[in-house]
């Protein structure tokens, strides 16, 4: 039986100057890296002459073999446990001309060192601590590299200004020896502006940040509903099976320890919330955290007033609740209803905004997901029924079919056997389908109260309003408003869009006057309050 096993081809050292050389913010990361990992505790940059020199006060290169070992890091075990090095570190040059100079010794590493050449390590004459690189790239600029140098826990200096420095979690970070991090939740606003920097996007970004040591990256993972909440994985140095995928380390490995990396952001999460003692979880995630151990109190009631909403212009009649208002006494849609046709749900809204009562009727709108919780325990309405008058008028209006009758009243009956009943001046009817249909046309009804009451706006929510395929939402606006005074005009009398027309077009007449006659031919006449008179002729009657 033959066998096979994993291997590098010698190949692969051939395409070195292809593989990696990555970004300047991956070089940038790659060389504090390495002298962050060789003890150094100041990194100094300088830019100069289209060179580049990185000095660190590091312990020094001791093998320089290990320089163009490809896969060979030559860090000590504890720090490959800790961190896994990949040792291609300064591979991230390739193939760039690089001179480093460490512990007496000096080589320089030309474009085909990178593919195989040799290259002679001599002895330099100011020996020294640390290490120094110089080679040629475009300038690392103090704006580049303070990104990647305030949390790797070094003093950085390019062209003699320092970066900012800052540790990744506070003192109070929960530590987790097991995973080798320390864990902590903020709230989105409690983010330093450094800690937002790193985000690939600001609100709407992976809210989990994890810092290896310097190089930050970051993932989405949302164990509760809370949109508001950010989580900070410091690595501690300490073992740890948390890895970065290679080359780049942009992404974490999602093998077993990223498994229980998650649950223990989890468990972190809800302790959050109980320290700060107070959340809107959902009943759901309210019996997660206890069997996470963590006992929660109930969620701040969340709710809102009325029961119809819309995420844009126009709005529907607003319903506000007196002062103070106790949610107990409010009443919620019952399951059953909601089934049975939306309409009810507008009825009910319509009844609860328009409507007179001696006691308030205040409906609100709770997401099921809160249900079990006490404070959404309320009564239900359980019953809306529609009557009305004599019609007044009608017209398809917009997208569907104004009516105007001469009175509504709409009545709910809840579940603590409560009956709320009013005169309103809009409500929704549904007549019974038609026979040979399975559907029936939504009619608005309005009384003329409705007119001076309501706004356009609050009308044209319910037959259809703003259509994002159509025009301008002003343009729309300004059209249904039109539309609907020729409606009410309609309702007064078949001529009264007519004398409308003829008064809008007098407006303009100054100064004060009383009468204007208008002849067939096209004359017109003004008679002003001061009994002066003016005669405008067409041109027609001016030739004859």
């Amino acid at each position: 039986m033959n066998t096979i096993k994993a291997c590098v081809n010698p190949r692969l050292l051939t395409k070195a100057d292809r593989l990696f050389t990555g970004t300047l913010s991956g070089r940038i990361i790659e060389i504090l890296q390495n002298a962050r990992r060789a003890g150094a505790t100041k990194v100094v940059i300088n830019n100069q002459d289209g060179l580049v020199i990185v000095r660190d006060n590091g312990q020094g290169i001791e093998d320089f073999a290990k320089l163009l070992d490809l896969g060979g890091s030559g860090w000590e075990d504890a720090l490959e446990v800790s961190e896994d090095p990949a040792g291609v570190g300064l591979f991230c040059l390739t193939p760039r001309k690089v001179t480093i100079r460490s512990n007496g010794r000096m080589v320089t590493i030309e474009a085909e060192c990178w593919t195989g050449q040799p290259a002679d390590v001599r002895d330099y004459p100011q020996p020294r601590s640390g290490t120094i690189l110089q080679f040629a790239d475009e300038p690392w600029t103090r704006e580049i590299v303070e990104r990647h140098a305030v949390f790797c826990g070094m003093q950085v200096i390019v062209d003699d200004q320092s970066c900012p420095s800052e540790n990744f979690v506070s003192d109070s970070a929960a530590h987790h020896p097991e995973l080798g991090c320390r864990i902590e939740v903020r709230a989105d606003k409690d983010l330093s502006d450094w800690h937002r920097r790193v985000r690939t996007d600001r609100y709407y970004g992976p809210n989990v940040l994890v810092n290896f040591h310097g190089q930050t990256v970051s993932f989405d993972y949302r164990p509760v509903s809370e949109r508001d909440l950010c989580i900070q994985v410091d690595l501690t140095g300490e073992p740890t099976g948390i890895r970065l995928m290679l080359p780049a380390r942009t992404r974490l490995v999602e093998n077993e320890t990223y498994k229980q990396l998650l649950a223990a952001i989890e468990l972190e999460v809800y302790r959050y919330i109980l320290r700060r003692g107070h959340h809107t979880l959902t009943y759901k995630e309210f019996l997660r955290a206890q069997e996470l151990g963590v006992q929660l109190p109930e969620a701040k009631p969340t709710y809102t007033i009325g029961l119809i909403r819309s995420d844009m212009a126009p709005e529907p009649v607003e319903l506000a609740a007196p002062k103070d208002f106790p949610l107990s006494e409010c009443y919620r849609m019952s399951a059953e209803l909601l089934k049975s046709d939306d309409f009810v749900e507008t009825n009910a809204h319509l009844l609860a905004a328009l409507g007179t009562f001696v006691a308030p009727f205040i409906p609100v709108s709770i997401q099921h997901s809160y249900d079990g919780y006490s404070w959404a325990n309320l009564p239900t309405i359980d019953r809306v029924e529609v009557s009305f008058g004599k019609e007044l008028h009608s017209d398809y209006l917009w997208s569907g079919q104004l009516v105007c009758v001469d009175h509504i009243v709409i009545t709910a009956h809840t579940s603590n056997g409560k009956t709320f009943s009013s005169s309103v001046c809009m409500g929704i009817h549904r007549p019974p389908p038609e026979r040979d249909t399975k559907w029936s046309e939504e009619r608005v009804l309005v009384t003329p109260e409705c007119r001076e009451r309501l706004s356009a706006c609050e009308i044209w929510f319910h037959l259809g309003g703003w259509s994002e395929d159509g025009d301008t939402y002003d343009t729309q606006e300004f059209e249904f408003s039109e539309a609907l005074d020729r409606f009410w005009a309609e309702l007064i009398g078949p001529d009264e869009n007519l004398r409308r027309q003829l008064v809008r077009e007098t407006d303009q007449i100054e100064p004060e006057w009383h009468t204007v006659t208008i002849t067939s031919k096209g004359d017109v006449t003004i008679h002003f309050a001061d009994g002066a008179t003016k005669t405008l002729q067409s041109p027609s009657s001016s030739k004859e």
